[in-house]
């Protein structure tokens, strides 16, 4: 791949990563919904305190805050609408900060890999307030309909994560 052809992939991926992140911070869940493909793996592996470089971060079986399907993040953002979610009741505000996109292997132009970090503050009922960082890898596939994730590893910077209620 030519470098300006990187380039362009690196700016389109920003784009819609950006956009991603409007659509859940003004709650358009559904919207967010049809960037993931139907076998997507949604995750977040518990880190371990080991030395840097050490940490197995792609093994298939490791304990997950929270490990979805694309069933399971319909029902995740069904709840939100119910009105029943009292977590989220009244609704949290959010804001999603993308930064350090980077195409990690783009030769094959149906499927890319992507890095990104991630700052989520999410705030709600007055003094209610978290940060959340994160390292987020993507696995994209062109479709007709556009690009759609098939897995995305969502990698915290915490020891401890107390309210996950927000979409990463």
């Amino acid at each position: 791949m030519s470098e300006t052809d990187a380039r362009a992939l690196r700016f389109e991926f920003e784009e819609l990563l950006y956009r991603e992140a409007a659509w859940l911070d003004e709650g358009r869940f559904e919207e967010w919904l049809e960037l993931f493909d139907s076998t997507v793996r949604y995750w977040a592996p518990v880190r371990e305190n080991v030395p840097r470089g050490e940490e197995p971060l792609e093994e298939l079986h490791r304990l997950t805050h929270f490990e979805d399907d694309k069933g399971n993040l319909e029902l995740r953002v069904k709840r939100l609408r119910t009105g029943f979610a009292h977590a989220e009741e009244p609704p949290s505000r959010t804001r999603h900060f993308v930064t350090n996109v980077r195409v990690l292997d783009g030769d094959d132009s149906d499927r890319v890999s992507v890095a990104s970090n991630l700052l989520v503050f999410r705030s709600r009922e007055r003094r209610d307030e978290v940060l959340f960082s994160c390292d987020r890898r993507d696995r994209w596939r062109r479709t007709q309909a556009g690009w759609r994730c098939e897995e995305r590893r969502i990698l915290f910077d915490h020891d401890v994560i107390e309210s996950l209620t927000v979409l990463f």
